[in-house]
Formats: C-alpha cells, sequence, structure tokens
C-alpha cells in the first residue's frame, strides 16, 4: 500500500477530521510505531498509528446515509441531551458515524451521515462546487435591488463576499414575509442567514431540499435513507 500523509490517513478513519488531526501532530500526541509524528510523515494503514496513546483501528468498509433532519438536533458528535443527528441512525455494526457539514438546531432537511472522512473532505473542499439548494422564508420583503445582490454576491458582516448563486427563485411573497429557492455551491457557517441579515432581514425558515443530484422527495422528516457508495457519489456527481 502506499503511503499517505498521516492526517489523511487518520481523517479517512472517520474520528477526526484532518485539521484536528494537524493539531495533534503539532502537540506531539500522535505516535507511527512508537516515534512521534510530525506534519509531513507519511505511514500506512499497516503501521501502528495511535493518537492520545489510542492506537486506531481502521475500518476498510464505511456506511452511507441521508437524514431528514429535524428542528431541534444538531450536527455534532455528542451532546448531553442526546440531540444530535447521528443519534437518529439505526447503527448496528457501532460504526464511527459524523454528519458532513451543519445544518443548525433550527434547520431542517438533508445532511448526510457517514463514517467516510474521505469522503468529507472532498464535499467540504472549497474545490468541490457541489451544489446544495435550500428553501428560505425570511420575515420582510426583499426588493429587487436586494434580490440581485442575494444572486451575485452579498458582504457579509465580516468582510466575506459570498460567490454567485447557482440558482435563485422567488416563491411568494406576503405583507411581512417573503420565501425562495437558493442554490450555493459553498457552505460557510450560517451563511444563508447571515446573507439575510446583511440586508436587515431574519430567516425565520429554513430547509434544505437537495444535495447535488439528491432530492429530498417523500423522505419524511426524522427519516433517513441509506446509500452505497457507489449511488452516493453518482449523486453527488463525484468520480
Amino acid at each position: 500500500m502506499k503511503p499517505e500523509r498521516i492526517q489523511k490517513i487518520i481523517s479517512n478513519y472517520g474520528q477526526f477530521s484532518r485539521r484536528q488531526v494537524e493539531d495533534f501532530i503539532v502537540k506531539g500526541l500522535v505516535k507511527v510505531n512508537g516515534e512521534t509524528a510530525t506534519l509531513g510523515d507519511k505511514a500506512t494503514i499497516d503501521d501502528a498509528i495511535t493518537v492520545k496513546g489510542n492506537r486506531i483501528t481502521f475500518k476498510t468498509r464505511h456506511d452511507y446515509y441521508v437524514l431528514n433532519k429535524p428542528k431541534g438536533y444538531i450536527c455534532a458528535r455528542e451532546d448531553k441531551m442526546g440531540r444530535t443527528a447521528v443519534s437518529l441512525i439505526d447503527n448496528p455494526q457501532k460504526r464511527n458515524l459524523f454528519t458532513i457539514g451543519r445544518l443548525d438546531v433550527g434547520t431542517t432537511g438533508l445532511i448526510i451521515i457517514t463514517s467516510d472522512g474521505e469522503l468529507a473532505n472532498r464535499i467540504n473542499s472549497p474545490s468541490s462546487k457541489i451544489k446544495k439548494t435550500y428553501l428560505v422564508w425570511v420575515n420582510t420583503l426583499i426588493s429587487k435591488a436586494d434580490q440581485i445582490k442575494l444572486q451575485k454576491g452579498v458582504t457579509l458582516a465580516n468582510g466575506y463576499t459570498t460567490q454567485p448563486l447557482a440558482g435563485f427563485k422567488p416563491l411568494s411573497f406576503g405583507d411581512n414575509e417573503s420565501s425562495f429557492k437558493m442554490v450555493l455551491t459553498e457552505g460557510k457557517q450560517n451563511q444563508i442567514k447571515k446573507m439575510f441579515q446583511a440586508l436587515d432581514s431574519e430567516v425565520i425558515n429554513l430547509k434544505r431540499v437537495q444535495i447535488g443530484q439528491m432530492k429530498i422527495d417523500s423522505l419524511p422528516t426524522g427519516q433517513y435513507a441509506k446509500y452505497t457508495k457507489e449511488k452516493l457519489f453518482q449523486l453527488l456527481g463525484i468520480t
């Protein structure tokens, strides 16, 4: 087996992100065959790799789920109140599942849950450009000028200007409410909410209905579907 960077091997295992592993390496908490690792070191899954004294047991098989996340659940590995999205998955093999990306506690819709750290790295990479479609309800009427800003890119409070939208469609307008379909190819934390905050509006409901070619369709809230790696990669446009 061809040696790879240690942080890639460990993140593929699924327990830690690549950034976390790099931090562990810098702190001297990662060892390969008894020797303290440094950034840039390479290894294979046949080596004895430990993190904070615990040996990594590599799994060659991963699970892939798509969940229609309900409100009230968080995209984290652990929660004292038992509100993790992962807890909704029946996981008899006790694989180390985690969500790819995050939907905040009040946001509903599609979220991918897996044990495949390499897939997470590929989807989360800025170069992936995987389209994610949302239905958004806000508490104000959005002017034509602001709709154009949303489509072309909005400068957020932190100074970041969002990428142009891959799709935008007004859905409804009421006395004090508007709704839209928005298609993003990036996923900054709470991005859609921050985009509307920059326009002095507040998102009152947010639902992700599509990732790549994978649609929410008739998947009930709180339910999930299991996918093969091949089918999931096909729907995401990953080769």
